[in-house]
Parts: C-alpha cells; structure tokens; sequence
C-alpha cells in the first residue's frame, strides 16, 4: 500500500464513526416523547402567548382603581387688541370664537404642572370588568390545558403507530426470509425432480408477495417517523429507536362515573364554564352603565413666565359626578347584547357537555373493543401458527399442494400482523379515552 493509499484508508477510518454517530437513531420513551413535545410544539406555545396576553388585558382594567398622574408642559401665544373703552386704551386678550362651548380666552404663558385624577366610584362597573377578565384569563388558561392534552393525545397516537409499523415490519422481514428458504428448498427439490417448476413458480410468487408486504411496512415505518417528528414539534423527519414500555391492562372505571369525572375535569368545559362566568360579570357590568361616576381630581403646577393675570404657582382640587341623562337607547342595547351572549355561552356550554358525553361513552366502547380483540386476534395467531406448521408437515410429506401452504402462510401472516396491531391500537384507544375523560397528562403517559 503505497502513501496516499494509507492517508485515504486513514481518513476513512476517522470519518466511518462519526458518519454512524449521525445516523444512530435516537432512543425515545414515551415518557421523552411527552417532555420533548410539550417543550416544542409551536401550537402550545401560541396558546401561551394567548393566555399571557389575556393576563394584561386584566391590568389594563385593574388600572382605572389607581389615580392617574400626567405631567404637562404648555406654552401658548395670542394676538391681542387694543380698544378704547370709557375714554382709555385697554389692551384685550385674543378670544375664540368659533367650536364648541369653551373657555375663550387665549392670554401668553410658559407652564408646567401636574394633573391627578382619581376614580371615587362607578358603581362596581370597573370592578364588574376586572372580574369579567379575570374570568377570560381562566379561560384561556384552560385552553392552554386543552391544547396541551391534544398534544399529549398526538404523540401517543404517533408513538404507538410507529411501534405498530415496526411490528408489522418485523413480521414483513421473517415472511421474507421464510419464503426465501422456502424457495430455495423448492429450487433445489425440483433439480432433483421431486418438485414440478410449477411449485418453483409458485414459491417464486409467495416470494415476491412477502417483498411488496416488506415494501410496504418499510414506507410505512418511514411514515410513521415522519408523522412522530412532526408531533415532536421537529420541522424535520427524524428515526428514533422506540423504547416500548406500555402494558395491556384493561381500561379502569366504570361509564357513569367516567362521565362524571370527565364533566369535571375536561379543560374545554372548565374553560366554557369561566366564559359563562366572565359573561355573567360583563352583564353587571354593563347594567352599571346607568349609574353615576364620581371622580376626584387635583392640578398643581408653576407659570414662570405669562401674562400678568397669572400668578405664579397654581393647585387646585375638585369632584365631578357624571350621570347620563339621555343616551339614545344606547346603554339598553349594550345590556341586552351582554345578556344575550350570557345565554349563548350558557348554550354552549351545554351542547359541550353533551358532546364530551357522547366522546366518552364512544371512546369507552372503543376502549373496550380493542381490549377484547387483543386476546381473540392471540387465540387467532396461534391458531395459524399450529395450521401453517401442519400445512408445512404435510406439504414435506407430499400430501398438500403449494397452494395450500401458501394459503396456509397468509393466514399466519395476517393473524401475527393482527395481533401486533391489536395491541397497540387498544394503547391508542386507552389513551383516546384518557384524553376524552380529562386525565390525559405527562406525569402519566399511557
């Protein structure tokens, strides 16, 4: 081995871990699953930020109970006139005289100062809002809860249908290698004469049979991965090896008290209950329209420079009270908008809690289904394992066709992927249900 021929064998065994290092899958638990998600799904976080977001419109509210402080610097200017009144030149201030009603006269000053203002009272309308707020941020706050249980939902779905496609590839690659035996004793029997080229066919075909079925478990493997990462929140397709810790333990609980708990405990109805709530308070709210407001307000300030009517320091305080008198109907139709959105959050709320009843009720059938199929597609898969090993005795002693060991193959193959179906797709169903009833979290994972 000449120079470069020992540089590039060397390069190549540098390089060889690290290109392996990359493509090694990463092992993944459920219980990982569940913490990588909820830490990148963008929908989580955008449901957060909402949340948050409703928390300030509550301050906002809140802030009308605290006086408000503004500071103001003013300089104005005017043109003035010189008339003559009782025989003497008296010098007038600019005046305006056209707008609205105000106070007209405009006379030369530098000001500065500061103007607090105070709410006495309205009457609990601002209290009324700040609660009707305080309701939606719960609100909210449930939705969060919502979105993070169909999180949690998706990537157990995606999870448990990843190990079921790597079952069923497995059962995809011993049907291959099974075949390919079975083909070359076949090969080998029809040399010798024992075997007619039409079992060769035969076998060829069962052959190519398994491949498609491998072909097709190995996509959907791929698939499945592709549909765990997105779950992840990962914008790209990642492999993993899939840590399978989860039992078959029968669904726990009972209908009438699964239902129960899930009335109480779904994040969407807690969530339309705070909505009803918040609407309840905006309807007192808004009836506290009618009532006064009584406001206090205090001014302070110094006028350096000015026209001489001006002294040099100012401060004054007063209370104003402000009562609506006529208002066109306009306060009657914000009461009765608020009522009757009151009444449609209230129907609302309802319709949910029968449709949650209706899920729960499905869910625990579905649940229920999946479990019994487990222990039937079993009695079913070792019915076929018995059958193709008898197919197989017979076919070595001559007695059977290839047709009827292919049969028999098929039967086995079907009921082995059934059963490796059956198992994880009664972990979806338990944890459908879980999600339905409202118990669906991480500190949990089904």
């Amino acid at each position: 081995m000449n120079k470069p021929q020992r540089m590039l064998a060397f390069v190549l065994c540098v390089a060889t871990p690290h290109v392996h290092a990359q493509e090694r899958a990463q092992t993944l638990t459920l219980e990982q699953a569940h913490e990588i998600g909820l830490a990148n799904r963008p929908l989580l976080k955008a449901r957060q930020f909402s949340a948050d977001t409703a928390r300030q419109i509550t301050l906002q509210l809140e802030s009308a109970r605290y006086p408000q402080v503004a500071g103001n610097v003013t300089a104005a200017t005017a043109t003035s006139e010189t008339v003559v009144q009782d025989g003497q030149e008296v010098t007038l201030p600019s005046r305006i005289g056209a707008g609205a009603l105000n106070n007209p006269s405009v006379r030369r000053r530098d000001a500065a100062g500061v103007a607090i203002s105070q709410l006495i009272t309205d009457f609990g309308r601002t209290s009324n809002l700040v609660d009707s707020s305080k309701f939606n941020e719960a609100s909210q706050l449930q939705q969060v809860n919502a979105t993070r249980a169909q999180v949690l939902l998706d990537i157990d779905d995606a999870f448990l249908s990843a190990l079921e496609a790597q079952a069923v590839l497995q059962v995809a690659r011993k049907t291959v290698d099974a075949r390919a035996i079975l083909l070359d004793r076949i090969v080998a029997l029809a040399k010798n004469k024992l075997k007619s080229e039409l079992e060769v066919r035969f076998a060829e075909v069962s052959l190519g049979e398994a491949r498609l079925l491998l072909l097709r478990a190995e996509n959907g493997v791929e698939a499945a991965y592709a549909r765990l990462s997105t779950s992840l929140g990962y914008h790209d397709a990642r492999r993993f090896d899939l840590v399978d810790q989860a039992g078959s333990d029968a669904p726990a609980g009972e209908l009438d008290s699964l239902l129960t708990q899930a009335i109480a405990a779904r994040p969407e109805l807690a969530s339309l209950r705070a909505d009803r709530e918040a609407a309840r308070e905006f309807v007192e709210a808004q009836r506290a329209l009618r009532y006064p407001t009584i406001n206090a307000y205090a001014a302070a300030g110094v006028i350096p420079i000015g026209d001489e009517v001006f002294p040099r320091n100012y401060a004054a305080v007063g209370i104003n009270l402000n009562l609506t008198l006529l208002d066109g109907g306009k306060i009657s139709a914000l009461q009765q908008e608020a009522k009757l959105r009151h009444l449609a959050v209230s129907e609302s709320l309802s319709e949910a809690e029968n449709v949650v009843a209706r899920a729960v009720r499905v869910a625990w059938l579905n649940a229920k289904a999946a479990y019994e199929n487990i222990s039937i597609t079993g009695h079913l898969k070792d019915v076929s394992a018995q059958a193709l090993k008898l197919a197989e005795s017979r076919y070595s002693l001559g007695i059977t066709s290839i047709v009827e060991l292919n049969q028999a193959q098929l039967s086995a193959i079907d009921a082995e992927i059934g059963y490796s179906r059956a198992k994880y797709q009664y972990l979806i169903a338990r944890s459908v249900l879980a999600y339905q009833v409202g118990t669906l979290d991480a500190a949990n994972p089904r």
